[in-house]
Formats: structure tokens, sequence, C-alpha cells
């Protein structure tokens, strides 16, 4: 099985794509960089791999090329996904940060084309919902993997083994995710009227949708 993790630059989305790769017996890209498409890869193992909102490539080619059994979409509040782009180095790389959230927008209103979306504030808060989704997707899980037992060099030894070709084909990168286990230490960001001002323009059926979540 392969499954595709899709989110926002500082969703959240790589450190839960780290948290389905605590699997044993997969392989995992926790974070393909920006300015790469996803690999067009055949593993003996299953496997998971996570690509991000850009101009540069639609989530369309990411599953073309990856050929995913199943899809996710990763979700955050906007106004905390935004604050937190907005202070890395990358935020305007493939794509401006406000393109991007203009696609973001786009993708939640698409995503019944998806196979499931988990809203990252569902999974720092480890709510059940999660693991069901997840494993109903055909993904097995369970509570353990929200200490990140499997660490960067156990998956780059299980990559070299049975996708040595990526290490020459793409820069195999772990994101920004801290610590050793999910916590919801990072998920409010400090906000204020202008930046929901802008997400309104750029973010707005996301926007709207978590205002009614809250």
């Amino acid at each position: 099985m392969k499954l595709l993790v899709h989110g926002m630059q500082s969703s959240g989305a790589t450190a839960f794509t780290l948290f389905l790769a605590q699997r044993p017996d997969c392989v995992a890209l926790v974070d393909i960089a920006n300015r790469f498409p996803a690999p067009a890869v055949s593993p003996s193992l299953d496997m998971v791999a996570k690509t991000v909102i850009t101009t540069a490539f639609p989530l369309a080619l990411h599953q073309q090329r990856f050929q995913p059994d199943k899809t996710i979409l990763l979700l955050r509040d906007p106004r905390d996904n935004y604050v937190s782009l907005a202070t890395k180095h990358y935020r305007d790389d493939s794509g401006t940060m406000a393109e991007k959230f203009i696609l973001l927008d786009q993708a939640f209103l698409a995503r019944s084309a998806v196979d499931a979306v988990i809203y990252y504030e569902d999974f720092v808060a480890r709510a059940p919902d999660v693991l069901h989704t997840v494993a109903g997707l055909g993904w097995p899980v369970n509570e353990d993997y929200y200490t990140y037992h499997r660490r960067h060099e156990a998956i780059l030894a299980d990559l070299w083994t049975h996708l040595p070709q990526l290490f020459t084909e793409m820069d195999l990168v772990f994101g920004n995710v801290q610590g050793r286990e999910v916590t919801d230490r990072k998920q409010r960001k400090a906000w204020d009227a202008a930046v929901e001002a802008q997400l309104e323009l750029l973010c707005p059926h996301l926007l709207a949708h978590y205002r009614a979540r809250s």
C-alpha cells in the first residue's frame, strides 16, 4: 500500500507523517521538499510520503507519479498556519505565501476528492477518530506511534535498503519536527485582526470552516 499525505507548509503534516512512519514495516518520505514532486517508485514494503501545497506541483501530479492507494489531506487552522509559515525562510519558495493559501482554500473546497481529511488540532489532541480514520484506510496505527521511537536514522536506513536511488534523485529532509512525541505545544499562535483580514481574501472558505469549529 502507498499512502500520500498532502498539506500546507507549517501545517503539521510532517509531524503527522512521521507518526504514520512509526510502523516498523514501511518506508517513508516524511517531508518531500517543495522543489520536488513525489517520486515514481514501487517499493517492496508499504510506503507513506508527504507533499506540500505549491504552485509548482499540483496534487494531481504528485498522485500521477506516486500512484497512492489512498490520499489524506491534512488541515490546520489557517490563522495559526499563516503565522507559523510567515516566520519560515521558505515561505515564498515554489510560490508566494499568498498564492499557496489561495491553493489551500481550493484544496479544502475539493476535499471530497481525497480519501480522508485529518485536522492537525485533532491529531495533536490524540483524538480517537484520527486512529480510526487512518486504520480504516488500511494503514494500521496505534497510540504508541504518538511517541517517535522510529527516528530519522532508522527511516533513512530503510530508504537506503529499499529505495537507494532516491538519495541521488532528490533531497531527503525531515521538516521542522521537534521533540520525541506528538504534543499540542505549538498548536496555538498569536494572530490578530490583520491576519484574519488577509485570510478572508486568500482562504475564506477554510477560515469560515475553522470559525465554525471553534
